[in-house]
């Protein structure tokens, strides 16, 4: 649901007059699969059925979330393929650089967010059992 379809007084201050918010309580956040449990930050997602999309940190969920529109979504992801923001070498491993150049066998995939609410995991894997 979105800010246009509530009129509850009730919403986060990051809510009021932001067109782009949504309720994430009942999200699904996901996370690559390379993601490294020691790293000091690591992305997660959470999709929305209009489009848009929210990301928020996984290690400090606490910190906020972003809102994107479906457009600036694409916009995004078309930046990362073209390397737009790769970060730079010597701030990675060898095996960090190896994925970003794409020069490994590694395929990344898109698993829940261990910080997923145990109902909310549960009623994911249940609609991914029936999609198989």
């Amino acid at each position: 649901m979105t800010t246009q379809d509530q009129t509850n007084t009730d919403l986060p201050p990051e809510a009021n007059g932001n067109e782009k918010w949504h309720d994430t309580t009942d999200s699904v956040w996901m996370r690559s699969s390379l993601s490294n449990p020691d790293s000091e930050a690591i992305v997660e997602v959470a999709e929305f059925d209009d489009g848009f999309r929210a990301v928020r940190d996984g290690k400090s969920p606490e910190k906020g979330t972003l809102f994107f529109t479906p457009e600036e979504w694409e916009a995004f992801v078309l930046g990362a393929r073209d390397g737009e923001f790769d970060i730079p070498e010597e701030y990675l491993t060898e095996e960090e650089i190896k994925i970003q150049r794409g020069q490994t066998e590694v395929e990344a995939t898109w698993v829940p967010s261990p910080l997923n609410r145990p109902e909310i995991l549960e009623a994911y894997e249940r609609r991914q059992a029936e999609q198989a």
